[in-house]
């Protein structure tokens, strides 16, 4: 079974170029060399078609199980990450009270077929 978590926010108001040039320079290497992350990449939203979405930009994470999430979070290169983009890129920073604010996570599961 294949098993995502999708990773939803909106980060501050940023240069495109810059940010891309973050996420293949830094973002995927540290969040790649995990080994409980089979696939990671990350998306902007270009157009909504039927309304706005309460976000702008997603990440899509392949995980083994979810069962290995603290130890995902706990990586020495991907926690340094959270804190390199929440420092940043995100919308509130990492001083915020809400930290889901600045990101939500959702874990799924793909139907069989």
């Amino acid at each position: 079974m294949k098993r995502l978590a999708l990773l939803t926010y909106t980060p501050r108001e940023l240069d495109e170029d810059a940010y891309a040039e973050f996420i293949r320079g830094i973002d995927y290497p540290n969040f790649r060399q995990c080994p409980w992350i089979i696939d990671y990449s990350c998306w902007r939203t270009v157009e909504s078609v039927q309304g706005a979405e309460l976000f702008t930009h997603f990440d899509l994470m392949e995980v083994r199980d979810f069962a290995d999430w603290p130890r995902i979070v706990a990586w020495p290169s991907v926690r340094e990450n959270i804190e390199r983009w929440t420092r940043e890129w995100s919308k509130h920073g990492i001083e915020h009270p809400r930290p889901e604010d600045n990101l939500k996570i959702t874990f799924c599961e793909r139907y069989w077929g």
